[in-house]
Order: structure tokens, then C-alpha cells, then sequence
């Protein structure tokens, strides 16, 4: 991975937990994002696990696969959210 697409993607993520954030949402980002997911967040009992997809970039098969059972694990929600520009569209795969 590219520096650039690097910084693509952490901007992404900021990006999305700053809009959680704004919705109520208390969100950790994932140190280094190697799992499975890249932030997870909580707000009244509820969880999210997600994962941020920037610019053309989709999620796998094998990452949908992993993040679903996470999500499982933890009895959170999974959702990949992709970020591409000012637009935002989000996938809950769990």
C-alpha cells in the first residue's frame, strides 16, 4: 500500500468517526486497522463494528467474512461504509 492511499484511508476514517461521533456514537479507531475492522463504536447499549473503504476500493469476500464473524463475536452490527470523496455509502453485512 502506497503512502498516499495510506493517508487516503486514515482521512476516510477519520472522516466516518468524526460523523459517528456527531451522531452520539463513542468510536475508537483500530490501532493500525489489521483486524477485521477499522473503528468500533457504541452509543446506548448498541455496537458497530466497521470497516472504511476510501476512493475506488471494496471490501473482499474474505474481509466481509471476517468482519461478519467479529461483528458475531462481539454482538455488534458489521458495516462497511466506503468513503469516495464528499459521498458516503454504507453496507451493513451483519
Amino acid at each position: 500500500m502506497s503512502r498516499s492511499s495510506y493517508s487516503k484511508g486514515m482521512r476516510a476514517e477519520r472522516k466516518v468517526k468524526r460523523g459517528l461521533e456527531s451522531k452520539g456514537w463513542l468510536v475508537r479507531q483500530s490501532k493500525g486497522s489489521r483486524g477485521p475492522y477499522d473503528l468500533y463504536a457504541m452509543r446506548g447499549g448498541r455496537k458497530l463494528l466497521v470497516q472504511v473503504k476510501s476512493g475506488t476500493a471494496s471490501a473482499s469476500r474474505s474481509e466481509v467474512r471476517k468482519l461478519r464473524s467479529a461483528a458475531r463475536g462481539k454482538s455488534a452490527k458489521g458495516l462497511v461504509i466506503r468513503v469516495r470523496g464528499k459521498r458516503t455509502r454504507s453496507k451493513i453485512i451483519y
